[in-house]
């Protein structure tokens, strides 16, 4: 695939989402910080992040986001010119100051006086937890030096396998492994076979970026066609016929880095036509769902930077959407993934989310990083009527693992805590008591030996059951776990089956 370096047209249809400076005066520090924090994401409080990492690593970025070179801080310095190209016409960082240093080391100041020197990490986490006996797990290798790093995991149901993609653009079908998939020049991260065509994305560059590299093909009759190139670090896309005339619109997470976006190709005619839905950075999942009961299929989406938390985009007329941001956390909160589900069997679909994103500015183990359960009033508001902390959650799926009518939740942690923690890399969380949200946790008494970034779960085996498959992905986690390091390798596991007992 030619890649070309002309930015993908980015127009902010929602100017709501635009970080814009504060309107009013402030006249304590307390409110330029509230004021300065809320023109770009919801107001972190300084108790969440310790001291130290404030000083240098989360001032000195928000410094730079208002124009300010703080501690002689450049978020220029360490990239290629290429990189630095697409960042500066992305208007992230101004030219010129948007403060001034009066106002900036009032904030400076309020948050280093009201920030911790540490937050503690709960070293006794490792008690909780009894062994799992639901899931029989099996590491399964690929025959392949090439797919140990996993980049996609799907549950075909119509044909129960698993669609496994890899960061070198490597994709089989799992167990059926004689079926054909095409390679790709870079990680596939998801795959839909719909009718006689499918739909194949690709990120195009998988580290953080502001290069717009992914693809949007589709295969039908022998041919691809290119339905979206110069994606924006695309993450996860859904196809779906959202306004019920027999064709398919492709909604994409432009996850991004610095920007982003939830996009839709429209095909009018010969012609794809690309919509951008929702102007943010780090959208990193969808569902589709008539939440209103109005006949129309709506969007709900997760930004996980930024402005976080959970999006509806209620359908209304030749595919135009009306929005609400009904979930808001905290840009420190991480937020990772979610599933629908209607817990308590009301008929309206609740939100089981998990938060536990520790790659950005502010790494350590957050206390605040877990699985909350958001319950739907009836009217689409969600309040959050329960939080298990994990560290690093990075994945939940939904669904009655032991078949006693209730659901439970399977969580799967990239950044667990290694040192005290380490099984936490994988937490069964079955429901015991739904009504007054009673759940029993177990891991696997060492850990699984691996890090994993991807999973799903489904019948495969036709035994009736539900059984999950996860992906590793070996980024290791330092010198000072060669230990747990030495593990993963020696087990030389692609994929970890949890077969349901």
């Amino acid at each position: 695939m030619k890649r070309s370096i002309t930015l993908l047209p980015f127009i902010l249809i929602l100017i709501y989402f635009s970080c814009n400076l504060p309107s009013e005066q402030a006249s304590t520090p307390e409110e330029h910080f509230n004021n300065y924090c809320t023109s770009c994401h919801l107001t972190p409080s300084p108790a969440n992040i310790p001291k130290d990492i404030w000083e240098k690593k989360v001032l000195p970025e928000m410094a730079a986001r208002l124009g300010y070179k703080y501690d002689g801080y450049d978020p220029l310095a360490r990239n290629t010119m290429e990189e630095n190209l697409f960042i500066r016409m992305s208007g992230v960082y101004p030219s010129q100051p948007l403060i001034d240093s009066i106002t900036w080391m009032q904030i400076h100041d309020y948050v280093i006086s009201n920030a911790p020197d540490k937050i503690e990490t709960d070293t006794t986490r490792n008690q909780r937890n009894v062994a799992i006996t639901q899931f029989s797990p099996k590491p399964i290798s690929l025959d392949s030096e090439d797919l140990s790093v996993i980049t996609n995991i799907q549950f075909d149901s119509l044909k129960n396998h698993f669609i496994v993609g890899n960061a070198l653009g490597k994709t089989v079908h799992w167990p059926s492994s004689a079926v054909e998939v095409p390679s790709f020049d870079s990680p596939l991260i998801s795959y839909h076979e719909l009718n006689d065509a499918t739909y194949f994305t690709e990120i195009g560059f998988m580290n953080p970026s502001e290069k717009p590299f992914g693809v949007t093909s589709k295969y039908q009759n022998g041919q691809q066609t290119i339905l979206a190139k110069e994606l924006h670090r695309p993450v996860y896309s859904q196809v779906v016929d959202l306004d019920d005339d027999q064709v398919e619109e492709v909604l994409i997470c432009e996850f991004g880095n610095l920007t982003g976006q939830l996009s839709m190709l429209i095909q009018a005619g010969e012609q794809v036509e690309k919509r951008t839905l929702l102007a943010l950075p780090g959208i990193i999942r969808t569902a589709v769902a008539d939440l209103n009961k109005d006949g129309k299929k709506d969007i709900i989406a997760l930004a996980s930077q930024g402005k976080e938390g959970v999006y509806i985009l209620y359908q209304e007329e030749d595919l135009t959407f009306r929005l609400e941001h009904v979930i808001k956390m905290g840009s420190e909160y991480g937020s990772s993934w979610f599933q629908l589900m209607d817990y308590n069997g009301d008929d309206h679909l609740d939100i089981v989310l998990v938060n536990g994103d520790n790659a950005d500015y502010s790494i350590f183990s957050k206390p605040y990083h877990g699985v909350r359960i958001f319950m739907n009033d009836g009217e689409n508001q969600f309040e959050e009527k329960w939080f298990y902390p994990i560290y690093g959650a990075t994945r939940v799926l939904a669904n009655d693992y032991d078949l006693d009518g209730d659901i439970d939740l399977a969580v799967m942690s990239f950044f667990p805590d290694f040192e005290f923690v380490p099984q936490e890399n994988f937490v069964y969380l079955e429901n015991k008591n739904a009504a007054n949200f009673d759940f029993e946790s177990s891991t696997f008494s060492t850990g699984l030996a691996g890090r994993f970034l991807v999973m799903d779960d489904g019948d495969f085996d036709g035994d009736g059951d539900i059984d999950i498959l996860l992906g590793s992905f070996m980024l290791f986690p330092g010198k000072k776990f060669k230990s747990i390091t030495d593990d993963w390798l020696a087990e030389k596991a692609d994929l970890f089956l949890l077969e349901n007992r």
